[in-house]
């Protein structure tokens, strides 16, 4: 909250759940506040995702306060689980050799979790993630450290996420163009969107060439079948392509061709 550290986990899981066809809503980035916490949560959860991720605040420190939120957006306590415990000690062995650490009150507090919420295995670092579900809403709480939350979300997190998208398939493409402004190019969007239901143009300038704007046209779908899907969305890339031709403006590929 204070520009110091970029939130690279947002970018990092809003790809990874993308890749797999899930459609990532809002982000929403909070400070170590209790009410603040607990009143994110609940608005929500009002909006009826299937997940919830929340990323930092679950470790040892008095300004990790994310579980006591989390028990707070439903009027609930945290309490030590024996299950948290049992992760925290098989890490502390693993990493010093099975000597023995004692369980003092911060190490503790790492397995202090919501009332109703299961530990999730952290392969990587000692807090463990979390996993509290209300009216068949899933919410993770995933550790800060960027290592972990990814580790923790590749293992047990994005199959879920990948089963429950039930087979849909995100599908994009970029070019590059110059020589156009961005203003006259917003028409063109315009008319290739509408000739390709379901379809979605983003541009994206770029800075600016020789008086003229460089940017890059993003196109995007999500699909329940691939191979109609790409057909689709070529149909757009050629348009635009066509278009952008007429009117002589530099067009190039930024990612590898579709299919």
């Amino acid at each position: 909250m204070l520009g110091n550290t970029i939130n690279t986990n947002a970018a990092w899981l809003a790809s990874q759940a993308t890749s797999v066809g899930a459609e990532v809503t809002r982000i929403t980035t909070i400070g170590d506040n209790l009410p603040d916490i607990s009143g994110a949560v609940r608005e929500s959860l009002r909006r009826g995702p299937r997940f919830l991720i929340l990323t930092g605040g679950i470790g040892p420190t008095f300004d990790d306060m994310t579980l006591r939120g989390v028990a707070r957006a439903f009027g609930s306590r945290v309490k030590v689980d024996s299950d948290a415990v049992d992760l925290i000690r098989v890490h502390y062995a693993r990493r010093f050799g099975g000597k023995p650490l004692e369980l003092t009150k911060p190490r503790l507090k790492m397995a202090t979790i919501p009332v109703g919420s299961v530990p999730i295995h952290n392969p990587v670092g000692t807090a463990p993630a979390v996993l509290l579900i209300r009216k068949g809403i899933q919410i993770f709480c995933l550790p800060g450290v960027p290592s972990e939350a990814q580790a923790i979300f590749q293992e047990s997190i994005l199959p879920k996420i990948h089963a429950s998208a039930g087979g849909r398939v995100y599908l994009e493409v970029w070019l590059r163009i110059g020589g156009i402004t961005e203003s006259s190019l917003a028409p063109i969007i315009d008319r290739v969107m509408k000739h390709s239901p379901g379809v979605y143009i983003k541009s994206h300038p770029r800075g600016i060439r020789k008086g003229y704007a460089k940017i890059e046209l993003h196109f995007s779908k999500f699909v329940p079948n691939r191979a109609a899907g790409l057909r689709t969305l070529r149909r757009a890339v050629s348009e635009m392509k066509e278009e952008l031709r007429i009117r002589q403006v530099a067009v190039s590929v930024r990612t590898k061709p579709l299919g």
